[in-house]
């Protein structure tokens, strides 16, 4: 394997795929049963911004992660984001603005969106190009155990040097009563130059205030065995 393409395979197993993450936590300032889905609009003039670390607790130590995550309702259907993060062992960056829709498509409970992004990621000193365009669903869901949500976030990430990343992460969250969210997710990633790698991200969501929230979160990736801890802050203005 090049230098070009292993850079490649790091870059996208162990550092982009987790920027996607941040699509299911944007939409906090939406009713309960709405949140924590991008299949979502944002909602006019209403953002949310998150950040967030994570660090090694078990394992194979690929080096500790930030990410910058923010969404803003250009109108009350079309939603801007932005995804920032940097791996700092390595010192790479990658960022991707991207903008959101919802789908005609969407009916009943059921709720649709497309998104497309553009952002570049560096490797080796330089900066890589990179087209990421998406499909989104959620849906209330309510039971014995109260209220909450399921949601399923895919994108396919199309990079300069001809490397791709597919990834779908499914979420089920729980919305407790005093304002705590509880939220399950499965990650897939499958790289063009890599191994395909699951994870189990679980996390929990305190309401600090009326806009904020702090989250707390394990992770375990199964192929490379590795379990992270990540601390998360979250506001909505």
């Amino acid at each position: 394997m090049s230098k070009t393409a292993k850079m490649s395979s790091d870059l996208t197993r162990r550092f982009l795929p987790r920027l996607v993450v941040f699509s299911a936590i944007g939409t906090i300032a939406l009713p309960a049963s709405d949140v924590a889905s991008a299949a979502w609009p944002r909602g006019e003039d209403k953002s949310f911004v998150s950040l967030s670390y994570e660090t090694t607790a078990d394992g194979p130590d690929f080096g500790d992660f930030g990410a910058f995550y923010y969404e803003y309702g250009v109108t009350e259907k079309l939603t801007f984001g932005l995804d920032i993060g940097k791996s700092q062992s390595a010192g790479q960056v990658s960022a991707i603005a991207f903008l959101r829709y919802p789908l005609e498509l969407s009916g009943g409970e059921n709720v649709f969106a497309a998104e497309v992004g553009l952002g570049w990621a560096e490797r080796d000193g330089s900066a890589v190009a990179a087209l990421r365009p998406g499909l989104s669903w959620g849906r209330p869901v309510s039971g014995t155990w109260g209220s909450g949500w399921l949601g399923v976030e895919s994108t396919f990430a199309i990079y300069e040097d001809g490397e791709t990343l597919g990834k779908i992460d499914s979420s089920f969250g729980i919305n407790h009563e005093n304002g705590n969210l509880s939220i399950f997710k499965l990650e897939f990633a499958a790289p063009s130059d890599g191994d395909e790698t699951l994870a189990f991200a679980p996390s929990h969501v305190i309401k600090v205030s009326e806009n904020s929230f702090l989250e707390l979160g394990l992770s375990h990736e199964f192929t490379d065995a590795v379990t992270k801890v990540k601390v998360g802050v979250w506001h909505s203005f």
